[in-house]
């Protein structure tokens, strides 16, 4: 088969997914998961999907499900209609530089990964093993991410995973009672990864807020500080560094400061990172995630995957990506169940005694059903 696409239809849905649960962090509450699934058809029948991870109030990054609405239906998807028919590398360069342009990489990597889902359908190999050019493991291992709960049922809730074979949690804290969370969890579970998430809640003042978290045994603490930009944080780190009083030993992990390959390699390069949380959208697609993890690979900074309460068109590549085999801990990867009724996707996320066998068809490895995205529809553009 011929390596051109040619679009049939491109369908753009807002959806909005009831969660299960209210998920909390320091900077947000997730009540209800909107989110954005963009479904590419060709000439021939083949389809493929991709999901925009953006969150509705602007918490986590800039890209809104709003503005990313907007501009996919206004813009991006009307102009890839007209450059029809073509290879899809070609599409993948066009975005890139609408990436690049305008700083939207989960509205880009929603298109992209559907791109790339439909070319993998078309010549039968699976998408996450096609680009990263290496097959997947058989299973990955669970790791939980428990919001910001009341603490009195916190180790009710760490104590329901552990049973269930987590073998990895990670808690999200902030500088009010984060400490105390984590270490009520240490104390009882001395022997589990523990890896702690701020969502840049601690301000710089804070600095001995965050050495604190040294005596935990943790794996890593994910973005610690408020961040305006990696420039000014390497400038304020290498302050600290220079007078000989940083003396934070934690492993620091970093996640929504790192948008895309440039901001990667200026951590790298700075001594700002220690550990990297691979999100596909946040990167700009499966395409700029490659590049990240061989960067990471070069440089010896060891990653792992996260995930954005994401519906399974999107947390499905998660897993893939967890199965390459040198990931630093267990991913942000739990059953679909635990947050929605039903997923989008069959078979859905789901984890035996802590692990879970790993798709590998065509494309996703999953029928990804058109009713669901129909019944949670709340508005649908089609070109």
């Amino acid at each position: 088969m011929n390596n051109i696409l040619n679009f049939k239809s491109i369908t753009t849905y807002r959806l909005k997914l009831p969660l299960k649960f209210n998920f909390k962090t320091a900077k947000g509450e997730v009540k209800e998961r909107e989110t954005i699934v963009v479904r590419i058809e060709d000439q021939q029948g083949y389809v493929g999907y991709g999901e925009c991870v953006a969150f509705t109030d602007p918490f986590y990054a800039f890209e809104t499900v709003e503005t990313c609405w907007k501009t996919l239906v206004d813009d991006y998807i009307f102009n890839l209609r007209l450059m029809r028919p073509k290879p899809l590398m070609t599409y993948v360069r066009q975005l890139q530089f609408w990436r690049n342009r305008d700083n939207m990489p989960m509205a880009i990597a929603a298109l992209e990964n559907a791109l790339i889902h439909l070319h993998c359908e078309r010549i039968g190999v699976n998408s996450v093993s096609y680009i990263m050019d290496q097959p997947l493991q058989e299973t990955i291992e669970s790791g939980i991410v428990v919001g910001d709960v009341p603490i009195d049922q916190l180790l009710d809730v760490v104590a329901h995973h552990v049973v269930n074979g987590c073998k990895r949690i990670k808690l999200k804290v902030n500088p009010i009672d984060g400490y105390e969370r984590v270490a009520l969890v240490r104390k009882h579970y001395p022997d589990l990864v523990l890896a702690a998430d701020a969502n840049r809640s601690y301000s710089y003042q804070e600095i001995d807020k965050v050495r604190q978290y040294d005596d935990l045994g943790l794996a890593c603490i994910e973005e610690p500080f408020a961040i305006a930009n990696l420039q000014s944080y390497k400038d304020w780190k290498w302050e600290h560094l220079n007078h000989g009083d940083w003396k934070i030993y934690t492993p620091i992990c970093l996640d929504e400061s790192i948008l895309g390959y440039d901001d990667l390699s200026y951590a790298i390069e700075y001594g700002l990172i220690d550990v990297l949380n691979i999100k596909v959208g946040r990167m700009g697609g499966l395409i700029p995630t490659k590049a990240a993890i061989n960067l990471c690979r070069e440089r010896h900074i060891p990653y792992w995957i996260g995930s954005m309460v994401e519906s399974g068109v999107s947390k499905m590549l998660h897993a893939q990506l967890a199965a390459l085999g040198d990931s630093y801990m267990a991913g942000d990867l739990s059953d679909s169940n635990r947050y929605f009724e039903q997923d989008l996707i069959f078979p859905d996320l789901t984890f035996k005694a802590g692990i879970m066998q790993v798709p590998d068809g065509d494309g996703l490895g999953v029928t990804v059903f058109d009713d669901r995205l129909e019944a949670y529809c709340m508005e649908k553009r089609t070109l």
